[in-house]
C-alpha cells in the first residue's frame, strides 16, 4: 500500500475484513453535519486576514526605488523593463476598470503602466507567457483563477523571469499556499516588490483515455509557441509531452475529478467556494476504484536505497491479482512490466480518489501533512471510504484534524482511510475510466494517469521574508 513504513498486515486481508462490515444506513443527520463542517471551513477561510508585505531592500535596489513605502510619488528613474499582465478576460467583472486600476498602481510603483495580453479558449495563458518573455519583462503576472495561473506557469517555467499572481478566481489555491494577499493592491505590491522563491511545477498526462479533455494541454501549447527558443531547460530534462497538463497545487482521479467535472462556471460565480461543496455532495457515492499505484524513483538516487530497505518484492499473489484484475494487464495498456524492479514499487489498492499533491493547503484543511511546494517531490494521497456517509465523516474528521494541527492517529484504520507516499513520479492504472482533474480543471476520464514533478522550475514572487 502507499505507506511511509512497511506493514506486516496484508492490505488485502484488511480489505477483506472491512468488506464484511455491512453498509450502514445513514440518516440525514450525518449529511447535514458534513455539509456544516465544510461550509464552516469556507466561512472561516473567507474571514481570514490577507497578508501584506514590506518590499525587500534587494527588490528596491533592483527597481531603483528609494523609499520602502508605496505611494504615487515614487521616482520615475526605474529600469526600462515593464510589468506584463496575462489576464483572463472572463474573471474581472469589469475588465477595463480592472486594467485601469492595475495600470495606476504599476505606474506609481515603476513609472510605467503594465503591458497586457489576454487569454483565449484555445490558449489559456501558456503562449502568452512565451510572448511576454521575449520582451524581457520585469515580472509576468497571471491575473485569473487557478487555471490561468497554471497555464501561465507552464510558459514561465525555466525562463529565468519571475512570475507574479493576481488572484481573481474561486479557489486561488496557489495564492493561499504561498501566503499571497488576496487584494489587488496587496497582490501587485508582492508581485513587483516581493522576493523571488523557486517552487516546483508538476505535470500530468492521461493514457487509455475514454472521454477526452476539452482543455488544451500546456505541453502542446509550449511546442506551438516554440518555447524552446526562449527558455533553457536543465541538462537531462526534456520538453513536456504534447499531452501533458501543468499544475501547481493538486491533481487527482476519482472523487475529486468527478467533483470538478460537476462544478459549472455559473455555479462558481454564483456561490463561490460553496459550489465545490454542493458538487462534492453529489460525488460522494462514486464507485471505489480497483487500481494499482506505481511509485518511481530516479535510478541511483537515495530513494532507491530506501526502497530496497523498506519494501519487499511484490508477492506472487499480488502480481496474480494485478493480472487477474486486468488493471494493468489490459490489452490496450502500454505497461509491460508487472514485477518489482530496483527503482519502483507497486501497490494494489481500493480508493475513492487518488491525489498527486505538489502542495496541499486547502481552505481550513491540509490534505498531506508533509507536502511542501519546493521539496522536489509529489505527495501521493489515496483516500478510501466504506459504510456510506459514515466513512466520509471519518475522512473529514481526519482531514480537519490535520488542518488544525491535531495528531492524526492511525489514518489507515476505520471506515475512512488515508494513506500517503512521496515520490518524484507516480502512475495509477484503474479497472475502468474515472474523471481526472488538475488544479480544479476537469480533463476528461481515463484508466491510466501519470504525474511527475519538475523541481524548482518556477520563480514566483512571494511576500518578503515569508520563507
Amino acid at each position: 500500500m502507499l505507506s511511509r513504513k512497511s506493514k506486516r498486515n496484508n492490505p488485502h486481508n484488511r480489505d477483506s475484513l472491512l468488506d464484511m462490515i455491512p453498509q450502514l444506513p445513514v440518516p440525514a443527520g450525518p449529511l447535514i453535519v458534513l455539509a456544516v463542517l465544510i461550509l464552516l471551513a469556507v466561512i472561516i477561510i473567507s474571514w481570514m486576514p490577507t497578508h501584506r508585505t514590506e518590499p525587500s531592500p534587494e527588490a528596491l535596489a533592483y527597481l531603483g526605488l528609494k523609499d520602502e513605502t508605496f505611494d504615487e510619488t515614487s521616482p520615475d528613474d526605474v529600469p526600462h523593463k515593464r510589468v506584463w499582465v496575462i489576464a483572463n478576460p472572463t474573471k474581472p467583472n469589469n475588465l477595463e476598470a480592472f486594467k485601469a486600476q492595475v495600470n495606476r498602481i504599476c505606474q506609481a510603483m515603476t513609472g510605467n503602466e503594465a503591458q497586457w495580453l489576454e487569454t483565449t479558449v484555445e490558449d489559456p495563458g501558456t503562449g502568452q507567457a512565451i510572448e511576454a518573455i521575449q520582451h524581457e519583462p520585469l515580472v509576468v503576472l497571471a491575473a485569473g483563477g487557478d487555471g490561468t495561473v497554471r497555464a501561465v506557469a507552464a510558459g514561465m517555467a525555466h525562463s529565468g523571469y519571475p512570475m507574479g499572481i493576481i488572484p481573481a478566481g474561486t479557489g486561488n489555491l496557489l495564492a493561499r499556499n504561498l501566503g499571497l494577499p488576496l487584494t489587488l493592491e496587496g497582490a501587485l505590491e508582492v508581485a513587483v516588490l516581493g522576493e523571488t522563491r523557486r517552487i516546483d511545477l508538476a505535470w500530468l498526462h492521461a493514457e487509455r483515455v475514454v472521454v477526452p479533455s476539452d482543455l488544451p494541454a500546456e505541453g502542446g501549447l509550449l511546442r506551438a509557441a516554440n518555447a524552446s527558443m526562449v527558455r533553457s531547460l536543465p541538462a537531462g530534462l526534456a520538453e513536456p509531452r504534447p499531452d501533458e497538463y501543468a499544475y501547481l497545487v493538486i491533481a487527482g482521479v476519482g472523487f475529486d475529478g468527478e467533483t470538478m467535472a460537476n462544478t459549472s462556471s455559473k455555479m462558481k460565480e454564483a456561490v463561490g467556494w460553496s459550489a465545490y461543496v454542493f458538487s462534492g455532495m453529489k460525488s460522494l457515492a462514486i464507485e471505489r476504484m480497483k487500481a494499482t499505484v506505481t511509485i518511481f524513483y530516479p535510478p541511483g538516487s537515495d530513494d532507491v536505497k530506501r526502497v530496497r530497505k523498506r519494501f519487499s518484492p511484490i508477492p506472487r499473489r499480488v502480481t496474480e491479482k494485478i493480472v487477474a484484475s486486468q488493471t494493468i494487464g489490459h490489452k490496450n495498456s502500454p505497461t509491460q512490466a508487472i514485477h518489482t524492479e530496483e527503482n519502483w514499487q507497486m501497490s494494489v489498492l481500493r480508493a475513492r480518489t487518488v491525489l498527486f499533491a505538489n502542495c496541499a493547503d486547502l481552505p481550513f484543511v491540509k490534505l498531506a501533512p508533509d507536502a511542501v511546494i519546493d521539496d522536489g517531490v509529489l505527495d501521493v494521497i489515496a483516500i478510501d471510504t466504506k459504510g456510506g456517509l459514515v466513512g466520509w465523516l471519518s475522512v473529514a474528521a481526519k482531514i480537519i484534524s490535520m488542518g488544525v494541527g491535531l495528531p492524526l492517529g492511525n489514518a489507515r484504520k476505520g471506515l475512512g482511510n488515508i494513506v500517503f507516499k512521496q515520490t518524484h513520479k507516480a502512475r495509477i492504472d484503474i479497472n475502468r475510466a474515472y474523471p481526472v482533474q488538475v488544479d480544479g480543471d476537469a480533463i476528461g476520464t481515463s484508466r491510466t494517469v501519470i504525474a511527475r514533478t519538475d523541481p524548482g522550475a518556477l520563480a514566483v514572487r512571494v511576500p518578503s521574508r515569508s520563507f
